[in-house]
């Protein structure tokens, strides 16, 4: 595994912006510590392994100052690397997976090295720093592109004024409102290219977080406060949620994967209604109903229904899928609000995230 190569096109996939300097110099610091390694190994110099730390240590703090721009949308400058290591410790702003792997570098590399000048460290010990920063770059690049999709397509949602059209007398429901609106989402572009699951994640969270009514959506979502399991999304309007799992992947296995992960977290909370959604902006997407329990897992797919039967014959329960026709996918629908959005925004605007 090329940890460098990995780093370089996660960074390469983000937009340009005030952190693509600072993630670039991040990753120098990852490449020359791992020449310092292979010096130290190859040329017997094991000074080169202490010195692969000290570069390792520089990634690990240009790392946690873009973080603290892009994620705590606060400027780093004149900010000392203890001031923003505490901020992002204390204020939540690290996703879990993130936390782990700053606290791992934080107390096993950084610290030591930095507090006791006169420690040296072996080709193992550098070996391992090198990987633990470099895992720490790669979680919170994933965390960073998911923000900047985020606020690119919410500032564009809000921008477009989208509303639904009126329909019956009857409230729709929360999950036939989101299933207009994921609709709407596939056939809307963008401002930002949808390359990696973070990306997908950070739009959809962005567009639904920037369109009313106003729905409460939090993104990487626990199932259950005692459980580490997670769905991509959970949704809140009044007293309905919804969960929502997101794929990019337009598989058989997507298919089946994601509605283990919907079924699993049904029976776990009691939530009536989820949605598989598989990302497809170039096709339409088919609409089917598995019923699960006493709730449904709806799935907004653009693969065929023999397709979506094969994906889940092989579960116990019922395995009944329903074709809907309901009005909150009717294509004129939908082109109805794209147009009437882009009738009322106006040009040059843009609004905060």
């Amino acid at each position: 595994m090329d940890l460098v190569a990995i780093l370089r096109t996660k960074i390469d996939t983000l937009p340009e912006g005030d952190h693509t300097v600072g993630l670039r110099a991040v990753l120098l610091h990852i490449e020359r510590a791992f020449r310092h390694l292979t010096q130290g190994q190859s040329q017997d110099d094991e000074q080169a392994f202490t010195d692969a730390i000290y570069r390792t240590n520089q990634a690990f703090e240009g790392s946690i100052k873009e973080a603290y721009r892009v994620l705590a949308s606060k400027s780093p400058e004149k900010k000392s690397p203890f001031e923003i290591e505490s901020y992002l410790a204390q204020h939540g702003v690290f996703r879990s997976r993130v936390l782990a792997q700053f606290t791992a570098y934080r107390t096993q590399w950084r610290n030591p090295s930095a507090h006791d000048y006169t420690l040296s460290f072996d080709g193992s010990e550098a070996f391992l720093a090198i990987a633990s920063v470099s895992a720490f770059a790669c979680v919170l690049i994933d965390q960073i592109a998911e923000r900047l999709a985020f606020i690119h397509a919410n500032q564009d949602a809000e921008k477009q004024k989208y509303r639904p059209q009126p329909d019956d007398d009857e409230p729709a429901r929360l999950v036939d409102m989101l299933l207009f609106y994921l609709i709407l989402f596939n056939r809307v572009s963008m401002p930002l290219p949808i390359q990696t699951d973070e990306q997908l994640l950070g739009s959809v969270h962005g567009f639904l977080s920037g369109i009313p009514p106003l729905f409460n959506v939090t993104a990487d979502a626990t199932i259950a406060e005692s459980r580490e399991e997670r769905v991509d999304l959970l949704v809140s309007h009044g007293n309905e949620k919804v969960f929502i799992e997101l794929k990019r992947s337009n598989t058989r296995g997507a298919v089946r994967q994601g509605r283990l992960t919907l079924e699993h977290s049904m029976a776990v909370t009691g939530i009536k209604h989820t949605i598989l959604y598989l990302y497809h902006p170039e096709g339409t997407l088919s609409h089917y109903i598995c019923r699960f329990m006493d709730g449904e897992v709806h799935l907004l797919v653009p693969v065929a229904k023999d397709e979506v039967k094969a994906a889940t014959e092989e579960r116990p329960f019922d395995e009944a899928e329903v074709p809907v026709t309901s009005k909150v996918a009717r294509d004129e629908q939908i082109t109805a609000v794209v147009k009437g959005a882009s009738e009322s925004a106006t040009p040059g605007t843009s609004s905060g995230g």
